[in-house]
């Protein structure tokens, strides 16, 4: 995978089902290295569109296909997660959620 994978000269293919339903902490799969691969590409490049990013390596994208459609994600160097308006949130994250968030400058990301 490029060092950048919005980059651009990644074939992106929204109409495919985004992978995941859950966070997911790849640093931390060692098993099995052809499926580890091949989830990575495609948790950046099926089913989302992007929608910006915050700092270098750090991108949020909306989910646009499959059971996660409507849903922003985080996806940054080793793990992908939902965004959720609060960490006790659970399911939250909606693109209207995000966006709101986002606007006013508040959200659990900005807690630092």
């Amino acid at each position: 995978m490029s060092p950048e994978p919005f980059d651009g000269a990644a074939v992106r293919v929204p109409g495919q089902p985004f992978p995941l339903e859950e966070e997911w902490q790849w640093e931390y799969d060692y098993y099995d290295h052809t499926y580890h691969s091949s989830l990575l590409h495609q948790t950046y490049q099926h089913g989302s569109v992007l929608l910006g990013s915050d700092r270098p390596g750090e991108y949020w994208t909306l989910v646009v296909t499959g059971p996660q459609r409507g849903r922003v994600w985080w996806l940054r160097d080793g793990c992908a997660a939902p965004y959720v308006d609060r960490p006790s949130d659970q399911p939250g994250g909606d693109f209207l959620h995000w966006v709101r968030d986002w606007h006013v400058g508040q959200g659990w990301w900005r807690a630092e």
